[in-house]
């Protein structure tokens, strides 16, 4: 699979994940379908739904809750499934499980809805994987996410009433669990030889031709050459009735 081609299913993947949420949004904005139903409602049968639902519900009287989740949400996703596309998926389905569950045994008793939560478990995540395997690329976008999103350490204390903290706070230690259980994994699968061929544009047939047609190595090394002079020997004349 050529770099160009990883870019853009990784671009497409975060690109659905947001679109998912959105097109749930505008169901339940002119529908009026009032899907805050289907949140995490802690210790109830009924809310065991919104572990798996609540990621993609946000609020319908408040459009800035979807707004300010859509852009970290497909930058942290495009990321995973960029670096880590070995284990993204499992990683998310991960993030989203603990960080649901967690919600629903220690949550307050409310609807707990909004992919803030998995937000804080992506770049949990992709932070301290990027310091558990010590990869200087991984841990480069590790410090760029702590920098961009590091206000969001706040969001794990209870300073807002109507914000879920207790989902962020789980989602923060989610993304810490799911990075120890796959810091012995590769950040993405390692790359075979025609692999890294496409990405530099060299044509793997015409490289084999081109080997198998090349001058080996030893015949443009520095050959010498040793002398022996071995003195000729007198030429003796035979007679005729001498026999050979």
């Amino acid at each position: 699979m050529t770099q160009k081609k990883i870019t853009w299913i990784s671009f497409s993947l975060a690109f659905g994940l947001v679109g998912i949420m959105w097109c749930v949004f505008a169901l339940d904005y002119f529908l009026k379908l009032d899907l805050y139903r289907f949140g995490v409602y802690p210790l109830t049968l009924k809310g065991l739904t919104g572990i798996i639902a609540s990621p993609f519900i946000h609020s319908t009287t408040d459009p800035g809750h979807i707004l300010n989740n859509s852009m970290p949400t497909f930058i942290l996703s495009w990321m995973l499934f960029y670096h880590y596309r070995f284990i993204a998926t499992k990683s998310l389905v991960l993030i989203v499980l603990l960080t649901g569950l967690g919600t629903w045994l220690m949550g307050r008793e409310s609807y707990h809805i909004g992919m803030s939560g998995v937000i804080y478990g992506l770049a949990s995540f992709i932070t301290f994987s990027g310091f558990f395997r010590k990869n200087m690329r991984v841990a480069s976008i590790s410090l760029i996410v702590v920098f961009l999103y590091g206000s969001m350490i706040w969001g794990v204390f209870p300073i807002k009433e109507n914000v879920s903290w207790e989902s962020h706070t789980f989602g923060l230690f989610s993304g810490l669990i799911v990075a120890i259980i796959f810091k012995n994994s590769p950040p993405q699968p390692k790359k075979m030889h025609y692999e890294i061929e496409e990405e530099l544009g060299v044509e793997p047939e015409h490289e084999y031709w081109k080997e198998r047609h090349a001058v080996p190595d030893h015949k443009h090394s520095n050959i010498i050459v040793n002398y022996e002079i071995v003195p000729k020997k007198p030429k003796v004349e035979k007679y005729p009735d001498e026999e050979e």
